[in-house]
């Protein structure tokens, strides 16, 4: 019997009931951010995978602290993750939106969970985007921390290499104070040599979650215990699918920008 289903979907069930009884406490637990950026990567993976039991779950979940009184306050930075998520398993921009427009935050310690919570759908998002636009552009014109992981994300997202060329020459062209020309000239030259391990060490602390939990708790598999068959893809496969993920390696390919 292949239980790769029972498992993800297992994980995934545990793992947000135990999101919802953390949620409130406060600070915020750190285990909470690795649980919740490992549901969004198992989603983002294994999508057709995902049950509807457990997509519903995370949706409605999301949908909840939305309407809460207090997510103003401290509920759309602990949500961010599931945000993902759910934009993953949607396809509905207005999760991603909600969740990259507070990309350009006036609190560093939240920014960069935030662009690590994006750094996940970035494959997914279209250059075009207007939140992810403007708050790149925000982070860069004050100095914000992070705002050089921003822009590298931003930079790897879909969009034709004329456009991205054009939007990296023009903020040099409006840098009059010349802050960030080393940094943004530096990117049409870098090539595989753009170095940035903020998106890589993030992947590999939620993969080191996934995977300690999965072989401390094989009950993950009796959870979904009537949900059998495999997951669809060859280790192979995996492996490729994880590769192609633009962010996920400490040398960033932006070698397109020197064409």
């Amino acid at each position: 019997m292949n239980i790769s289903k029972q498992l993800i979907n297992g994980f995934i069930k545990s793992e947000l009931e135990l999101f919802k009884e953390q949620f409130d406490e406060r600070p915020i637990p750190e285990v909470q951010d690795n649980r919740g950026l490992a549901i969004a990567w198992l989603c983002y993976f294994f999508r057709d995978s995902i049950t509807n039991e457990n997509s519903t779950a995370i949706i409605q979940f999301v949908d909840d602290i939305y309407s809460r009184d207090n997510y103003n306050t401290h509920g759309w930075i602990r949500i961010s993750a599931l945000q993902a998520a759910a934009f993953i398993l949607t396809s509905d921009i207005h999760y991603a939106n909600s969740l990259i427009r507070h990309i350009a935050c006036g609190q560093s310690w939240a920014r960069g969970f935030i662009i690590e919570s994006v750094s996940v759908i970035c494959p997914l998002l279209s250059f075009d985007n207007q939140y992810l636009k403007e708050g790149t552009e925000i982070n860069i014109k004050h100095s914000h921390g992070y705002y050089e992981e921003n822009t590298i994300l931003f930079l790897s997202t879909q969009g034709t290499v004329e456009e991205k060329k054009n939007w990296l020459e023009h903020q040099i062209s409006i840098d009059e104070m010349g802050y960030h020309k080393e940094f943004l000239n530096g990117l049409k030259k870098a090539g595989k040599l753009c170095k940035s391990g903020i998106f890589v060490r993030r992947f590999n602390k939620v993969k080191s979650y996934l995977i300690f939990k999965l072989i401390s708790h094989p009950v993950f598999a009796e959870i979904q215990g009537k949900l059998f068959g495999e997951a669809g893809f060859e280790f192979n496969e995996l492996i490729e699918m994880e590769q192609k993920h633009p962010l996920n390696d400490y040398y960033i390919d932006l070698s397109f920008l020197e064409k």
